[in-house]
Order: C-alpha cells, then sequence, then structure tokens
C-alpha cells in the first residue's frame, strides 16, 4: 500500500480550503439576494426570490417589518399572494401594483374574536362579495335555456333600458300569462319584445310564464339582478 506523502496537516488545510470555497459561494449568492429590492416599505428587508435587474420579479419572499409570501412585479405585489401583517392578521388573494386587487380573504382579530372577511377589494379598499366588473347576475333560471342581456344605447342616462325577449324555436314570441315583477322602473313593449326603462340599481327583476309541454303546462322563470347600469 502505497503511502499518503503529504506533509502533516495537508488533509486539514484541503479541507479549510473546500470549506472556504463554500463560504464564499454562500456568500455570493447571499449578497445578491439582498441586492434585489422591495419596493413595498413594510415588506422590504430580507428578501429570496427571483430577481430581475436587481428588483424583485416572480415569485418570492419578503420579510421586513410584514411578510410577504407570492407572485411580485417590478418590486411590488402583483398577482396571488400571502401577506402576514406583524399582528397576526392575514390576506390571501390577489394584488396589483402592491395593492389588494380583487378576490381575497382577510383573517383578523377584532376584540379578542377571529374574523374573517371574504369578498372584492379594489386599490386595497374591500368593497363586498360582489365582483365589481360583473353587471349583473342571474340569481334564479328554470325552464329557461337560453338567455341574453343587451344594454340599448341612450343619450341620457336616465333613459337606460334593458330589453329581453323570449324564443321559442329561434323565433321571438310573447306568452299570454307572461308576468314580469320588478323593484323599479317602468315596463315597455315594443313587439314581441320587452323591456324596463329608469330603473334604479340595484334591479331585480323576476320573468314568468308557461309554455306547453306533452299537453301540460311547464313554468318558466328567470330571475336576474342588474347591479350597475348597463
Amino acid at each position: 500500500m502505497t503511502k499518503d506523502k503529504r506533509t502533516p496537516g495537508a488533509t486539514e488545510r484541503c479541507v479549510a480550503k473546500i470549506n472556504l470555497n463554500m463560504k464564499n459561494l454562500i456568500l455570493s449568492i447571499n449578497a445578491q439576494t439582498d441586492s434585489c429590492k422591495v419596493l413595498l416599505e413594510k415588506i422590504s428587508g430580507k428578501y429570496t426570490g427571483k430577481c430581475m435587474n436587481g428588483i424583485a420579479n416572480g415569485n418570492g419572499k419578503s420579510i421586513g417589518e410584514d411578510t410577504y409570501i407570492g407572485t411580485f412585479k417590478d418590486g411590488l405585489p402583483d398577482g396571488k399572494g400571502k401577506y402576514l401583517y406583524k399582528n397576526g392578521d392575514i390576506f390571501q388573494g390577489y394584488w396589483l401594483n402592491g395593492q389588494k386587487e380583487g378576490k381575497g380573504k382577510f383573517e383578523y382579530t377584532l376584540n379578542g374574536e377571529k374574523c374573517t372577511l371574504i369578498g372584492y377589494w379594489k386599490k386595497d379598499e374591500y368593497i363586498g362579495v360582489t365582483e365589481p366588473d360583473i353587471s349583473y347576475r342571474v340569481t334564479s333560471s328554470s325552464g329557461i335555456m337560453n338567455f341574453k342581456v343587451e344594454k340599448k344605447e341612450s343619450v341620457n342616462e336616465h333613459d337606460n333600458e334593458i330589453t329581453f325577449s323570449i324564443k321559442s324555436a329561434f323565433t321571438d314570441f310573447a306568452p299570454t300569462d307572461l308576468k314580469i315583477d320588478k323593484s323599479s322602473g317602468q315596463i315597455v313593449q315594443t313587439g314581441k319584445k320587452f323591456g324596463i326603462t329608469k330603473y334604479f340599481c340595484p334591479l331585480q327583476c323576476q320573468i314568468s310564464y308557461t309554455i306547453s309541454v306533452a299537453e301540460t303546462r311547464k313554468q318558466c322563470r328567470f330571475i336576474i339582478e342588474i347591479l350597475v347600469l348597463l
């Protein structure tokens, strides 16, 4: 067996050299991470994640006074993310340019009780459970397969009109037992089309009638809520 001719301490020096190289590598990585800026002051501090041109971009985690875990764009929370406040409150949802924007869930403590707020945010403000970009929603539909909601253009916004028609075999028809219940506005009829004018939002409208199916009368009902002026 050939003896190791290295002088005493050579192995230790070799190990020391490897450790030093590893140390330099780690320091290099940390320096790159620390130089990646997060522009939202309350989470600016220690950042780990994707970086572009010295700015946080992509998935990352930033710890400052508060903590954010999620997607960044141009140094700000943008996209889906989780925000942990220093007092223990948590927001999970969507962000745009460093502000809450879109659907989210906010868990917080009020007077010692755990509370949860679910809904939509706009420019960092909670606006309710209804998506702000939705102008109407169908709350109930029975016996009606297809529908279309249209806006009739008007110079005067107070003259807005919702027009609807009922179709059978691809043609308009006016049921003799048609009933329209509305929360505001006036009902108008033009041929076989119907409408509601001078309404106030939110407007609830229920349309009901019957059709003949196999020698029986089938009940059809459609309930729509107009959230903003169409």
